[in-house]
């Protein structure tokens, strides 16, 4: 498996999985360690895209199939149960893969998954599950890759600097608009990166780099909910971001304004997740999490820390 997975391929799932890169590039092998080293706290959004291609392994979907724990559905009487369930949304997905697996759609064979081996014992309840999705797959055993060389850190003198240096452009580009506005208050402050996005919106921006806002917005998270500066440091790269006092949540850089200046979310969203994170310490603290599965918000519980 050394040819197929290197450094590089390593690197890549790291991304796509922080969501520094888009998991819809990954190769076919590169998804099956995603699978295995999505956090899936996090949510599902990835695999509704995911299991419905064609390249995808049948040993992958398998393995998915099984991380998604689909004997816990056959405790259920029937489908009006299960829709009352918290985990509905887990059971149609686990109904996709079961059914485009034992339909044919996936042809590629080079991935093995054995769920005996992963998953059953003689204890588990398998009454719901089709006999095809408990039998080992085809091809050669992929396991979990280590790619955990990422890290948390303090940013530095030069990365603070830098910072200090994109909010003061931030301030720049909302006064472009707004020629009155005066950073001293981290409500105001979000109400006027909103009003910025929407100027901005389909205008062309030249010189004006609009990324600089998400640092904008997450000093007013800094100053606003006490979240800490962080760099997301790894082999290979890094990114800036915030981190609440437990660095169990992490927002990062740039994402929080790509999804509104290109309307896939809409610009409210920049208010939504600032007032959302008050009192925050992980995921089970939040009312909902609409964030998490579009790259907004991220579980960090996992990664360590070094001052």
């Amino acid at each position: 498996m050394e040819e197929l997975f290197n450094k590089k391929n390593k690197n890549r799932v790291l991304k796509a999985v922080s969501g520094e890169m888009s998991y819809q590039k990954l190769t076919t092998a590169e998804l099956h360690q995603f699978v295995q080293l999505w956090n899936y706290d996090d949510g599902l959004e990835p695999f509704n895209w995911i299991i419905k291609q064609k390249h995808l392994d049948k040993g992958t979907a398998l393995c998915l199939y099984w991380i998604l724990q689909p004997d816990y559905f056959c405790k259920f009487k029937n489908q009006e149960a299960i829709k009352q369930d918290i985990n509905y949304q887990t059971y149609l997905v686990i109904k996709e893969i079961e059914e485009k697996y034992t339909s044919g759609f996936y042809k590629q064979e080079h991935f093995s998954f054995d769920p005996k081996q992963e998953f059953l014992d003689e204890n588990s309840n398998t009454k719901c599950i089709p006999a095809q999705m408990l039998e080992k797959s085809p091809g050669i055993i992929f396991e979990r890759e280590d790619i955990e060389f990422a890290f948390l850190r303090t940013p530095n003198e030069k990365e603070l600097n830098n910072i200090n240096t994109k909010i003061a452009a931030a301030v720049k580009i909302i006064q472009i608009s707004n020629p009155d506005f005066v950073y001293n208050q981290t409500d105001e402050a979000i109400k006027a990166i909103i009003e910025s996005i929407e100027y901005w919106k389909e205008k062309e921006l030249g010189k004006i780099k609009i990324k600089n806002l998400s640092y904008l917005w997450m000093d007013c998270v800094h100053k606003k909910h006490h979240w800490n500066w962080i760099i997301w440091d790894w082999e290979t790269g890094n990114n800036i971001g915030v981190t609440n006092a437990t660095k169990e949540l992490t927002c990062l850089a740039d994402t929080i304004i790509n999804h509104t200046i290109d309307g896939f979310q809409q610009s409210s969203i920049i208010s939504d997740l600032y007032q959302d994170l008050a009192g925050v310490n992980n995921f089970y603290d939040l009312k909902k999490d609409p964030y998490s599965g579009i790259g907004l918000l991220f579980s960090t519980d996992h990664l360590k820390f070094r001052a």
